[in-house]
């Protein structure tokens, strides 16, 4: 992940330190779409890549999944198909002075594409997530 292409990370950089989370198998929680002139997507992601240093306030509560509240700005969608935000990855590139960002299903590999201004974390939080599988 080109964390350069961020306009502001640095919530992640200060938790993460030198080993940044590459986000490839990551679940979509939540995405809000702000419709307008200057279109707005608000993105809650969980991933399970955890810092190496761990806080200690994360250690003590033995926490298991990060999540980010990612905000991108003046958006323009160039594909939309996508069935689920369970295991999905993020790309972010360059694209002609704008950050292309690709978000896919790596189970069927549909995938979300749009064109974005801006690229910003606004929140990190983290908490345990369940992980087993409801009994039959």
């Amino acid at each position: 992940m080109d964390y350069s292409l961020f306009d502001d990370a640095k919530c992640i950089s200060m938790i993460y330190n030198d080993k940044m989370p590459d986000l490839q198998d990551v679940e979509i929680v939540k995405m809000e779409i702000e419709p307008g002139e200057d279109a707005v997507i608000y993105m809650s992601v969980d991933t399970r890549e955890l810092p190496q240093n761990i806080p200690s306030k994360w250690l003590i509560r033995k926490v298991n999944t990060v999540q980010f509240l990612i905000i991108f700005i003046s958006i323009e969608f160039v594909e939309f198909n996508i069935t689920n935000g369970m295991n999905c990855s993020i790309a972010i590139s360059n694209n002609n002075g704008k950050k292309r960002v690709c978000i896919t299903n790596n189970t069927d590999r549909n995938k979300i594409c749009f064109d974005t201004e801006s690229i910003s974390v606004k929140k990190i939080s983290a908490y345990v997530k369940n992980t087993s599988a409801p009994a039959e």
